[in-house]
């Protein structure tokens, strides 16, 4: 009985001292992948605290250790991925481990085309990779962040209404005088619009700039190509991202105009300095200074009437992403909202009349692993765009110019008998507070929606590194707009009549409410297929190629005419082979064969070849085992040939090469209506062609602190399309015919360098960056009628230069004039603008006209920016500038009192020191100033003093302080709780400061001559939420 208790005891001691060890030890076992859910094959699993214990996952990705001691922890770790941890606490056999790929190894890599990754120190080509997190800052567009960032970019802003603030840019500028200057947007590698994506989809963001870079886009990448690839969903668990912002704006810069009582002052000194008598009585004068009449002495500030101080901005945006071994998704929505600053009057109207912007856009993309070596990815992006306008029109430029026309005393806000005002019947002449409250209003819509789907097939049972896909991509625009237009009668008063009522006159009669509306629609089918090859042969010969064919088929409705509403297709087939030699001796060769409607049967089709080269001597080992100052350094060029077929820059015209028959009216003979050429055929057209030479340098020094690139480069045109000038019209054609007759030629260099300097951990350092961009352009050869002096001619001058006369400041007295040649642009007087007489005829006239200094596109562009991170605290701070850029003051702000009771007058003019004053007004003979700002005042307008000369010419340089973010990371387990991983608070400025010579308007858009909407200055506060 005993030894049967005693056997009892031993079975449940061993039993509790078993269940005491599970209980101390753990299981670990699953699998291991990288983000896009491929499972990792000899992935090295150990135990931290004990060294010898661990696994590695075998062929299908997984592991299985056994015996862990409970509060250990894992240790994953395999080449090229950063190494992660796992505290055991309990036994997981379902585990699910994701490494992400090493940001060293990611640091050398870049996009290129056809949305190859490759290693940046096997790039021959110029291509600037975008660091995408400085891309992340509120802002309409991401056209609007390129401008002072990206090397290779020159770009313009010229207008801050919501919905229409878009930066315009070209790649290393503008190399043609024809049609298609601008650069072909891919995103995802379809075409797609910069000003509806949103910066927190974006995963990477290339700039594409010589021939060989661009060569297998054919014809679409001619003038450059930009890159952009959106994030995709990554293995492991759910990731949430949350973004809201609000901001608030404001114009900081807009001219000055003068009060009713000096206006009339300056009005009848611009009369009586002319010999005429004074437009406005002491009478008048002292009405309008104390605003007893306001019918017929008003002293409206327009700006004040239809202006706010300040509007609200805001953005808001979520998405999700993860996925397994087998799929992946992400997910994403976001949403802006901008309201211009007009001021509604809401006792008139309850329904907004105002100007504002909405997007709300969507994506979704989802990979899935159908096999082992077949993926099969399904993206769809949709952006709903709706705006608001005043019944009046689809933009804000007739408010402007309104209130640039209107003087405070042309008409009254409303007349006091109820009224509308105006001065004439052109929109622009009208009381704006009418255009803005009294005219309906208009709605815009439109859907965009992209269909994208692709399947990559990886054909390493052939041979390693062989792989092919195939893209089909289906876009489908639908616009709307719906007009509820209205109008009220606008009256002039022209005083008073005998009973003391108003002399109204009608100006025009009331429009009665309608309604109208229309569609457009657009429709475009694009598709490829790729054959790629990418192997490594002995780890020193790098061998690539590619076979790519692209197809596409685009129609939309506003082409309704029997040629232009036929599809516009595109045919292109290109190739590409690359050679590395251990990263040192670098070759690529490029060829295109494109197709394009333009041409006439057998000559259709264009060859265009590019090649480029590299060479690294710092990778040869003997410098590799050296510490030297200089840790990376390569040379490379590359030359090629690419191709442009668009005539016109709305491809109104097709099919050039046809001789079209039509029918025709009567004419004015009055023969009767019969059948007639309508287009004469341009037969022999080909391809205009860009010659594309660039030599750059890529360099990295002192233990990789410093970072530099510089590119030269230089793109020859020739064959541009213009249509014949020098046909006589006694030939009788209905339409000249097209050749390629146009060259041009466009040189310059661009390049950036940064300096890192670590203060410590990783999350302590300091960057400083900056970048060049310098673009110039001359034509040799214009098809242009003949000109009598070469200056007239466009050949041997920039593309765009301002033209005009060349002025020798004011005249001096009637004795000065007396002796000068005669200018022929209507009478003149001591203190009106003296002209140069160029051909020496005797005569200044229009034959005096020529190339002055730059246009108004800037040749240099160019930025630099600090970065400072310590710990959880970050600033940044970005400049942006321009030069070698000009504009003409003129219009209303320019030349007051051309429109005799129109135009209102700016401040600057008001200034007795800024402008020339005979010495019978002034009393001072000191006021007679030759080297005046301003000549002297006409009232009525001065044909002499309005034309474009060197007087008006002004410089549009300038320095500005164009973002600064101040953020704050917080990272604590109070955040946990929630499910936070972090949360990131900003405080961030844009357009804060801007040095110009320009002091009254935005030197970007000072060519308008204040009669667009205002850039603007944006203060926002925003918060990013990582869960």
């Amino acid at each position: 009985m005993k030894i049967k208790h005693i056997l009892l005891f031993l079975m449940a001691w061993v039993s509790s001292m078993s269940l005491a060890y599970a209980q101390q030890t753990v299981v670990a076992s699953g699998s291991v992948m990288d983000e896009k859910g491929e499972l990792l094959i000899g992935v090295s699993i150990s135990v931290k605290e004990v060294p010898s214990m661990g696994a590695i996952t075998d062929i299908d990705g997984r592991f299985k250790i056994g015996g862990i001691k409970a509060g250990h922890t894992l240790v994953i770790s395999y080449v090229g991925y950063d190494p992660q941890e796992i505290k055991m606490n309990k036994s997981n056999e379902r585990m699910r481990v994701v490494l992400k790929e090493s940001s060293n190894v990611m640091d050398e890599v870049v996009i290129t085309a056809s949305g190859k990754v490759q290693k940046k120190i096997n790039v021959t080509g110029a291509i600037t990779g975008v660091e995408v997190a400085t891309l992340k800052t509120p802002a309409t567009s991401i056209s609007n962040m390129l401008g002072g960032r990206v090397p290779g970019i020159i770009s313009v802003t010229r207008s801050g209404e919501p919905g229409k603030d878009f930066s315009e840019f070209w790649v290393r500028g503008i190399s043609t005088f024809g049609a298609g200057q601008g650069a072909l947007v891919l995103i995802d590698g379809v075409e797609g619009n910069l000003n509806t994506l949103d910066p927190e989809d974006i995963e990477s963001f290339s700039i594409l700039k010589d021939a060989s870079s661009t060569a297998v886009y054919g014809v679409r990448g001619a003038n450059g190509v930009v890159l952009v690839s959106t994030k995709k969903g990554k293995a492991g668990k759910l990731n949430l991202q949350v973004k809201a912002n609000a901001g608030i704006s404001y114009s900081p810069r807009m001219p000055k105009y003068v009060h009713a009582a000096e206006y009339a002052e300056l009005a009848n000194e611009a009369a009586v300095t002319r010999g005429r008598i004074p437009v406005y009585s002491d009478v008048d004068v002292d009405l309008f200074r104390n605003h007893m009449d306001p019918d017929f002495h008003p002293d409206v500030d327009w700006r004040d009437v239809i202006l706010r101080d300040y509007t609200w901005n805001q953005q808001y945006f979520l998405s999700a992403s993860g996925g397994g071994e087998v799929a992946r998704y992400y997910i994403s929505a976001g949403f802006t909202t901008k309201d211009a600053i007009f001021k509604q009057d809401k006792g008139v109207n309850k329904y907004n009349t105002n100007v504002n912007y909405n997007k709300f856009n969507f994506r979704a993309n989802v990979d899935v692993n159908v096999t082992s070596t077949t993926t099969l990815s399904l993206n769809e992006e949709t952006v709903i765009v709706t705006q608001n306008y005043p019944g009046y029109g689809n933009d804000s430029k007739v408010l402007w110019q309104a209130q640039s026309n209107l003087t405070p005393v042309t008409v009254p806000l409303m007349y006091t008998t109820g009224q509308a005002p105006g001065y004439g019947t052109d929109k622009s002449n009208i009381s704006p507070y009418v255009l803005l409250n009294m005219t309906g209003y208009r709605k815009f819509y439109s859907n965009d929606n992209k269909i994208t789907m692709q399947l990559n097939q990886d054909l390493k049972m052939i041979t390693p590194g062989l792989s092919i896909a195939g893209l089909v991509n289906i876009n489908s625009i639908g616009a709307r707009t719906q007009v509820r237009e209205k109008m009220p009668a606008i009256y002039y008063a022209h005083g008073y009549k005998r009973d003391g009522t108003l002399d109204l006159e009608k100006i025009s009669d009331a429009v009665e409410p309608y309604y109208t509306n229309w569609n457009d629609t657009e429709r475009r089918i694009y598709w490829d297929f790729r054959l790629n090859y990418d192997q490594t042969f002995n780890k020193v010969h790098k061998v690539g190629a590619l076979v790519k064919a692209e197809w596409s088929d685009y129609e939309a409705s506003k082409y309704n005419q029997l040629l232009t509403a036929i599809p516009k297709r595109y045919n292109s087939y290109s190739s590409r082979f690359s050679y590395s030699y251990d990263d040192t001796y670098m070759a690529e060769f490029n060829m295109g064969y494109t197709g394009s409607e333009a041409f006439e049967k057998g000559k259709k089709f264009g060859w265009f070849p590019a090649v480029s080269i590299g060479w690294a001597p710092t990778q040869y080992h003997f410098w590799r085992n050296k510490d030297n100052f200089i840790n990376y350094f390569k040379i490379r060029a590359s030359y090629g040939i690419v191709g442009n077929d668009r005539l016109t820059w709305d491809d109104s015209v097709r099919f050039p090469y046809l001789t079209l028959i039509g029918y025709t009216g009567s004419g004015s003979w009055n023969n009767g209506s019969g059948l007639t050429e309508t287009q004469v055929g341009s037969s022999n057209l080909r391809w205009e062609k860009a010659k594309k030479a660039d030599i750059g340098i890529d360099a990295r020094f002192f233990h990789e602190r410093f970072d530099m690139t510089v590119d030269f480069f230089q793109d020859i045109r020739s064959g541009i399309y213009q249509q014949r000038q020098s046909v006589p019209e006694e030939m009788g054609l209905p339409s000249l015919p097209w050749a390629n007759v146009g060259e041009m030629k466009s040189w310059g260099m661009d390049g950036h360098i940064s300096y890192t300097q670590p203060l410590g951990d990783n999350d302590k350092y300091l960057i400083v960056r900056a970048n060049y961009t310098q673009s110039m352009n001359k034509i040799t050869n214009f098809e242009e009628d003949l000109k009598k002096y070469d200056y007239q001619s466009a050949v041997g001058y920039q593309s765009g230069v301002n033209r005009g006369l060349i002025a020798l400041g004011l005249f001096k007295d009637q004795a000065d004039i007396d002796n000068s040649p005669r200018q022929d642009f209507g009478n003149y007087l001591p203190g009106d603008i003296k002209y140069k007489d160029v051909n020496g005829d005797g005569i200044v006239n229009w034959d005096d006209i020529v190339p002055l200094k730059y246009s108004y596109v800037p040749q240099i562009q160019y930025g630099f920016a600090t970065e400072f991170n310590w710990k959880n605290f970050n600033v940044s701070v970005l400049f942006e500038g321009v030069s070698r850029v000009t504009y003409f003051k003129g219009g209303n702000m320019y030349q007051p009192f051309s429109g005799s009771t129109a135009g209102n007058v700016i401040t600057d003019f008001a200034n007795p020191a800024n402008r020339w004053i005979s010495r019978e007004i002034s009393g001072n003979p000191a006021t007679e100033n030759p080297n005046a700002k301003y000549p002297r005042l006409y009232y009525g307008g001065s044909s002499n003093n309005s034309q474009s000369s060197s007087f008006w010419l002004s410089d549009g340089s300038y320095l500005r302080l164009k973002n600064v973010q101040v953020s704050y990371t917080l990272k604590n387990q109070f955040l946990k709780k929630f499910g936070l991983q972090k949360a990131v608070i900003s405080m961030i400025g844009d357009n804060l400061a801007v040095w110009s010579k320009e002091k009254m308007l935005d030197p970007a858009q000072a060519g308008d001559n204040g009669t667009v909407y205002p850039v603007q200055r944006v203060y926002t506060l925003q918060l990013n939420l990582s869960f």
